[in-house]
């Protein structure tokens, strides 16, 4: 494979991530993975400058019922954390939409909850759409490499890439694009972050319905998967897990 000035810098701070981090205090292979997070809440979010949310908490439910330590958890850009997921060794990645695209791209762990993704708009532009068809010649903002993001690239239109979700609500109120595509409980949260009423804005066109995972590098063992996975089945069907959806999804 050739490596362009493009591909060596992001895939050298996955190598530092990596190489640096924390002194293992276990020789279970659940200690070796680089746990790698973006934030964006309730899903994961910084408390007191400690990650947070449904997907942490669950995640250290599957440490204790494997027998594994707490591990550090590095939350950063999800443009950063694709590329370290799709470049490095013995990472995970989390929360990840499951998608056809991404099916052979990683190993999955979950679901930890489900997800919707879709176009959000001004209500006064009463923009209207069956289909991504019906939006071509229109401006949607986007994040880079989200599941969002290869809808909008499959119908054919070239989004307005947004650095965060933020600057993508930015765009849309100045005018600059006429729509959104963002997972629908980020949205929400953005606009409560930014102090917007959500009865301005409007669901202009559901892209997909898909499940957020645990998504591994493909070195992870299918054992260790397996452990992940057995490990999950059983928190899913106790109380604490509707306990975690109550405390911060529904």
């Amino acid at each position: 494979m050739r490596f362009t000035s493009l591909t060596i810098a992001p895939l050298l701070v996955c190598l530092l991530l990596t190489t640096q981090g924390f002194a293992q205090v276990s020789d279970d292979p659940a200690a070796k993975i680089t746990y790698l997070a973006e934030e964006y809440r309730p899903i994961i979010f910084m408390d007191k400058d400690e990650p947070a949310g449904l997907a942490v908490d669950l995640l250290k439910l599957l440490w204790q019922e494997m027998n594994v330590p707490e591990q550090p958890i590095e939350v950063m850009p999800w443009a950063r954390i694709y590329d370290c997921g799709q470049w490095n060794r013995q990472v995970a990645i989390f929360s990840v939409y499951r998608t056809g695209e991404r099916e052979n791209a990683f190993k999955w762990v979950g679901p930890i909850t489900k997800g919707r993704q879709a176009l959000f708009s001004l209500r006064s532009r009463n923009l209207k759409a069956r289909s991504l068809k019906d939006m071509t010649g229109r401006k949607i903002a986007s994040l880079r490499d989200t599941a969002s993001t290869s809808k909008i690239l499959q119908s054919g239109i070239v989004p307005t890439y947004a650095s965060r979700a933020e600057h993508a609500v930015q765009l849309l109120q100045s005018g600059r694009v006429d729509a959104i595509a963002l997972d629908e409980s980020r949205f929400k949260h953005t606009l409560a972050a930014m102090g917007f009423s959500p009865d301005v804005f409007e669901t202009v066109l559901v892209l997909s319905e898909d499940s957020l995972y645990y998504a591994f590098s493909l070195d992870t063992s299918d054992n260790l998967i397996q452990r992940f996975q057995q490990a999950l089945d059983r928190i899913i069907e106790r109380p604490v897990y509707s306990e975690l959806l109550n405390l911060y999804i529904n």
